[in-house]
């Protein structure tokens, strides 16, 4: 077994963002490639924010990108829980230790007591931090305070002249200078950690070995760095990943033109979870080549650390789309029929997942299959199989303004009806049977190329593109093409 130990660890506060999903996705691979182990750990000790039912819907997310993790909440291991709500008592025991060591100490100001030093120290140009007031308390008169009840915080006690240094993975060596950081809060006065506290108590317990993270991180490993010493543990590596940036460089934590930011935005607007995966990878992450499409396989074979840039990548939806329609058109009908049956979740949009599941439904499981491998090569998204389905198992649609002027052609009337006339009599109907009447058809009366083609193709979908037409006349069967070339012969007169 490896001793690579990689973490993702969101917070049940929202949904699961694109560039959570990276960073989840960039932890996989590593412990996939180095055959180690990932584990998955909720950071909910936000009370007020955190929510059980946002936690399913992080977790649902995951599972459908098909990104699994070997430790978490559902799934017991050597160094649970796995919730930090469930560890409150591990945090509290590390901050007596530090308390006992000297490297910690109980902090009794008030809140309009901090904010009046903070907004003296920015009156005098000094950086807010905390003034070392309660710093000063003889341990004697600090303990009968708290054996008393009264309320207070744990702060650590930082050494403002010692400088950090990080070797970090992406950025290279990074200096934290001494005295930019004052005494920081340990355990608040309720008893909750601080984020920085527990994540540093978390991953040295779990024995995690690499922290892959986003780089608005970066600012929190110096705190974390002195915990991991305080307490004798020895500090993970880190790799502080580039952001994820809208079209105007910005932070992407908001919408910005069709840009959405959570993973369940783009599931229900119909997109698959390899193409997703696919694209977020390439933003931060190169393979070392051109390539800009890699199957999960290929990624794990091509990942490293240092690989990743440190510039951030701006987020682009229509180069996604494009990844999308590429994953379609290469996928099996099999495949489609899996996504399908995986995604989009609740809340799709325009309820295109119901309508393509009632023009399904009368289908066995392999007409379905063979139908969809029939129209990949038309849909950038699942939720376009509708319109692509609709020609094909429902009601012929509206004649598209370009399909209705190839019906007005001349003689085209005279084609349709004779192209029927070889239809009805074929004893067996196939996509080959189709293609040789067509052929006898068009020889007959003079006409090939576009002018056979282009008006039996109006006739069939009432559109002037799809698939190939012997696809198209055996996906449709031979009732339905006799009927609507009739009907298109009314149409041309």
């Amino acid at each position: 077994m490896s001793d690579v130990r990689v973490r993702f660890a969101p917070s049940p506060t929202g949904w699961l963002h694109v560039g959570g999903a990276r960073t989840a996705y960039f932890n996989w691979l590593f412990a996939r490639q180095r055959k180690g182990t990932l584990v998955l750990r909720i950071e909910d000790t936000d009370v007020a924010r955190s929510d059980r039912g946002l936690e399913q819907g992080v977790l649902d997310d995951l599972a459908w990108l098909g990104l699994d993790w070997d430790e978490g909440p559902d799934r017991p291991g050597p160094y649970g829980p796995y919730r930090q709500s469930e560890r409150l008592a591990l945090y509290r025991e590390r901050a007596s230790a530090l308390l006992e060591a000297g490297r910690a100490f109980r902090c009794y100001c008030t809140d309009d007591e901090l904010e009046i030093a903070r907004q003296s120290a920015l009156a005098a140009g000094r950086p807010p931090q905390y003034n070392g007031r309660c710093r000063k308390l003889a341990p004697a008169e600090s303990a009968a305070r708290a054996a008393a009840g009264e309320s207070h915080t744990i702060r650590f006690a930082v050494d403002a002249g010692r400088a950090w240094t990080l070797r970090d993975h992406v950025r290279g060596e990074v200096v934290f200078p001494a005295g930019m950081i004052g005494d920081f809060v340990l355990l608040r006065s309720s008893g909750l950690p601080t984020y920085n506290f527990a994540a540093a108590v978390d991953d040295a317990a779990m024995r995690i070995s690499h922290v892959i993270r986003a780089e608005e991180h970066l600012a929190n490993t110096p705190r974390q760095l002195m915990v991991y010493e305080a307490l004798d543990e020895r500090p993970p590596e880190f790799a502080h990943v580039a952001l994820i940036l809208n079209r105007d460089r910005s932070k992407m934590s908001k919408r910005s033109g069709e840009a959405a930011v959570a993973v369940g935005d783009w599931r229900r607007a119909g997109f698959v979870p390899e193409a997703l995966l696919a694209y977020l990878a390439l933003l931060g992450f190169h393979p070392g080549d051109d390539r800009e499409v890699l199957t999960r396989e290929e990624l794990i074979e091509a990942f490293s650390l240092e690989r990743l840039g440190r510039s951030g990548s701006v987020f682009d939806a229509a180069k996604l789309r494009w990844m999308n329609a590429h994953w379609l058109h290469l996928a099996s009908g099999a495949q489609i029929a899996q996504w399908l049956a995986t995604g989009p979740g609740p809340g799709a949009s325009d309820d295109w997942r119901a309508r393509t599941d009632r023009l399904l439904a009368p289908l066995s499981p392999a007409q379905r299959e063979k139908l969809l491998e029939g129209v990949r090569g038309n849909v950038p998204t699942l939720a376009d199989l509708p319109a692509e389905l609709g020609v094909l198992v429902g009601e012929r649609p509206a004649f598209e303004p370009e399909a209705a002027e190839a019906l007005r052609g001349p003689g085209v009337g005279p084609l349709l009806d004779a192209l029927a006339g070889e239809l009805e009599p074929l004893a067996q109907w196939s996509g080959e049977g189709f293609k040789s009447a067509l052929q006898t058809t068009g020889s007959r009366l003079g006409r090939r190329g576009r002018e056979l083609f282009m008006p039996v193709r109006a006739a069939l979908s009432g559109r002037t593109h799809g698939p190939e037409l012997p696809l198209l006349a055996e996906l449709l069967g031979r009732e339905r093409c006799v009927q609507r070339l009739r009907e298109a012969v009314r149409r041309a007169g």
